[in-house]
């Protein structure tokens, strides 16, 4: 009876030893619209496909206020398709005064600091 105890102890402990792994996030982009009516809707995830990084064109231009980096080193949002340097749309980490082009991992890349739609085209990530 001990020993069936101890076999069944070691097979749970071994179990979450193989759960992180097995859990481990793919590289995406999520993208968020602003509802004033609904709230905030997740509006998209954007795989990469970790072994695909690079420019994305969008089926159609996606009205989008906030940004989550998961995974990949960097993203850029963009207004035109095919990732053109001269619509790269400039974000606000939680909403500061300084706008970056380059979102490095994380949830609070504000596309407007008033929580207004912006329309993206395209998206490229490292």
């Amino acid at each position: 009876m001990i020993t069936r105890y101890l076999f069944a102890s070691i097979l749970v402990a071994s179990s979450y030893l193989v759960a992180p792994a097995a859990s481990a996030m793919d590289p995406e982009i999520r993208l968020y619209k602003h509802d004033k009516r609904q709230g905030i809707v997740k509006s998209h995830y954007l795989f990469g496909k970790g072994d695909n990084p690079g420019c994305h064109n969008l089926p159609f231009r996606y009205a989008v206020f906030k940004i989550t980096v998961v995974q990949f080193k960097s993203c850029s949002v963009f207004s035109e398709k095919d990732c053109s340097a001269d619509s790269v749309i400039p974000a606000y980490w939680k909403k500061k005064d300084t706008p970056a082009t380059k979102l490095t991992r994380g949830a609070h890349w504000y596309l407007d600091r008033d929580e207004d739609n912006v329309d993206v085209a395209s998206w490229s990530c490292e």
